[in-house]
């Protein structure tokens, strides 16, 4: 468990325990004191972070391939001179390569046999943010191979898979992908470890109203941050166990998640803790559902139709809540969380989940809790509010319509500007 993950699970001890009358306030250590000390632990954790998460090694370039419809297989696949197949570059290429797509409509899946390594992965991406579009006639979308670790997927349009929209394993990462339309999970992740699925626009996935999923994950040490999670066919986020294993210490945050049937679930049978912090979640049905194990929910924004269904713990779950703002007076709730009918959203018939300057979430946080990341990959040096995007005055003036949109970027250059 790292220190961030630590530090929100002291919040949630400590409001239990208060609340139940075992500890009595003055016997605890004094918020300010403790507050400091948990923010020493985050800098520890996020420099450690930053230090996991370095560059590619010095002592070895990897190779770079170009694909374009427009290319010839029998191209050097440079990028004057392309081959026209994903899978001809993938037969020359080794570990740790990049493989780079020109824009266009590729209809065949990508299907990765080859590992990287943690400073450099195998890399599949898009040479213009959604510009690759992988629209293949069957199977996957995007498939990495049972075993395959170190695989960075960036930038890629995944429209019309047949099963699911991207499948990887272990130590993956999953960036600024557009994932829709997929016959069964938008992304799908079985007994990972280590692997980060991060600002990517995952929906309208699934036909199966009970079985099909935004994102579909198991594992441990798993990160699922800034991303939009909409109108996916059962629930946005599915966090389950995969027997004999079970998801722990698992990170959920900064997600904007809305339109599914319910909005997210998380189970750890074999009693592991798993963190849900810094969201905004809005569902007709359930919003966040826990079985098994322990749920830290804290800085959350949850909207939802009902008490029970807005943090439901069923199969001896424990939840840890408080700091939440919640539409309704849930069954589960801590000391600080507030409850409103209207979250102050700027205008969520739009897409736009964006605070407004009365919206009761801000300053509702605990500030002790502060993601290394906001919503849009930038250092997060402060968090006063709670949901998955901190008020800034410019958003006010955003008037895109996110939904429906041709383009919907939560993440382009205006929504940076307007930062």
């Amino acid at each position: 468990m790292n220190q961030l993950t630590q530090a929100l699970c002291i919040v949630g001890e400590i409001t239990e325990r208060l609340s139940q009358g075992r500890v009595a306030a003055s016997r605890l250590v004094r918020p300010a004191a403790a507050f400091s000390i948990l923010l020493i632990l985050l800098g520890a954790w996020c420099a450690a972070s930053n230090r996991a998460r370095a560059g590619n090694s010095e002592n070895q370039k990897p190779r770079e391939f170009f694909v374009s419809p427009a290319g010839c297989d029998t191209n050097s696949g440079s990028e004057g001179a392309p081959c026209s197949r994903i899978a001809t570059v993938l037969s020359r290429a080794s570990g740790g390569d990049v493989i780079t797509l020109l824009p266009g409509t590729y209809n065949e899946a990508i299907e990765i046999e080859i590992s990287g390594t943690l400073q450099q992965p195998t890399t599949i991406r898009s040479q213009g943010k959604w510009g690759a579009i992988i629209k293949p006639a069957e199977g996957h979308g995007v498939y990495v191979a049972d075993g395959v670790t170190n695989v960075l997927i960036d930038g890629l349009q995944v429209a019309e898979a047949k099963i699911d929209g991207i499948k990887v394993g272990s130590y993956a990462t999953v960036r600024n992908c557009w994932i829709h339309h997929s016959a069964h999970q938008g992304l799908s992740a079985h007994n990972t470890r280590g692997t980060v699925v991060e600002y990517n626009l995952i929906e309208h996935n699934g036909t199966d109203t009970r079985l099909d999923h935004g994102i579909y994950l198991s594992g441990t040490n798993d990160i699922v941050r800034g991303n939009v999670i909409r109108w996916n066919k059962t629930y946005g986020c599915q966090i389950y166990y995969d027997p004999p294993s079970s998801s722990a210490d698992c990170e959920f945050y900064n997600n904007l998640v809305y339109g599914n049937r319910d909005a997210l679930t998380v189970w750890s049978p074999a009693g592991q803790t798993n963190y849900v912090f810094n969201n905004t979640l809005v569902s007709g049905n359930f919003v966040v559902q826990a079985d098994y194990g322990t749920l830290c929910l804290t800085n959350n924004i949850l909207v939802g139709p009902s008490p029970k269904r807005l943090i439901y713990a069923e199969d001896r779950a424990r939840v840890l809540a408080d700091y939440n703002l919640t539409s309704v007076r849930g069954t589960v709730r801590g000391p600080h969380d507030v409850t409103t009918s209207d979250p102050g959203f700027i205008n969520p018939s739009a897409g736009l989940y964006w605070l407004r300057r009365d919206s009761e979430a801000r300053g509702r946080a605990v500030r002790s809790i502060v993601p290394p990341v906001d919503f849009f990959g930038l250092p997060e040096h402060k968090a006063y509010d709670v949901g998955a995007l901190q008020f800034r005055a410019r958003y006010a003036a955003d008037g895109r319509v996110l939904d429906p949109s041709a383009q919907p970027d939560y993440w382009s250059t205006n929504a940076f500007t307007l930062k």
